[in-house]
């Protein structure tokens, strides 16, 4: 017994100096600005996007000077990461005056593939953009948006004309990259929908051979060949009162056209997936 209470004492003793440099410790005050940044910090990496960006919000609230470019950086991710792009753009619009703000703005509008506003406003903030750095980001951006549209020579042409006087080291290999892909872009195999629609014509199914879809030639092949024979025998044995050739005669008609409209677009939905096959190994870098 005697030595149970030795034990005690002595963890008593060494445990009550940590107690009470923890109790004379002042609170953390968790409203002061950079524990706000810190906690922050804490939900973007932990991924809770959305109340990182409030937190974020709420540090730029909480202290008077200027906003930092890796804080604004931070709220448009988090937005953009939470699925929120919106709420990005929507941020990004109240610094109007940020190089950085301007040119994550044309960033995110190309995230959310829509090209042609990103082109637009990138353009726009060509003469506001202080320094060559966003400039140069801004223009390399603008090509990336016109190989996602599959604007094949105007990429060619817009990384023809880069200007890399000046520029890092990266940025010419970016720009040689994106050429490479523009170039390759321009000559992918494509089908011809006004030749498959000519060739379906003339002869049934064989725009569907072009296109590379022969077992479709082949059944509307074997399709009109049972209706083309059943309107033959049916107006040989009733003349032009067939009912049954009438009928199968109009089915027979129909399916024809179809093969021609079915060739067309055969050839367009081949040239679509191509280029989404070919879009999709181009490594997507945003400067």
């Amino acid at each position: 017994m005697i030595h149970r209470h030795a034990i005690f004492l002595t963890v008593l003793c060494c445990a009550f100096p940590a107690l009470m440099a923890v109790a004379d410790r002042p609170p953390i005050d968790y409203y002061q600005p950079e524990n706000i940044r810190k906690f922050a910090d804490y939900l973007y990496t932990q991924g809770d996007y959305l109340r990182a960006a409030g937190e974020y919000q709420r540090y730029l609230f909480s202290q008077p000077t200027p906003l930092e470019d890796d804080i604004l950086r931070r709220i448009a991710d988090s937005y953009r990461l939470g699925g929120q792009p919106d709420r990005a753009v929507q941020f990004l619009e109240t610094q109007p005056d940020s190089n950085l703000a301007r040119y994550e703005l044309g960033a995110t509008y190309f995230l959310m593939k829509r090209y042609d506003e990103s082109i637009r406003f990138l353009k726009e903030s060509q003469d506001l953009f202080q320094g060559g750095e966003y400039r140069w980001k801004s223009q390399l951006l603008i090509g990336v948006n016109q190989l996602m549209q599959k604007r094949w020579e105007n990429a060619v042409q817009h990384f023809d004309q880069f200007d890399l006087r000046g520029r890092p080291e990266a940025a010419g290999r970016r720009v040689s990259m994106y050429k490479k892909y523009a170039e390759a872009g321009r000559n992918l195999p494509s089908k011809s929908p006004l030749l498959a629609g000519f060739l379906s014509t003339v002869l049934p199914g064989s725009g569907r051979v072009y296109v590379g879809r022969s077992n479709d030639a082949l059944l509307t092949v074997f399709l009109l060949g049972i209706l083309g024979w059943g309107a033959y025998d049916g107006f040989s044995e009733n003349s032009v009162s067939s009912r049954k050739g009438w009928v199968l005669g109009t089915i027979g008609g129909i399916l024809y056209l179809g093969n021609i409209y079915g060739s067309v677009v055969a050839a367009q939905t081949h040239n679509r997936r191509m280029e989404a096959a070919f879009l999709a190994t181009i490594p997507l870098e945003i400067p």
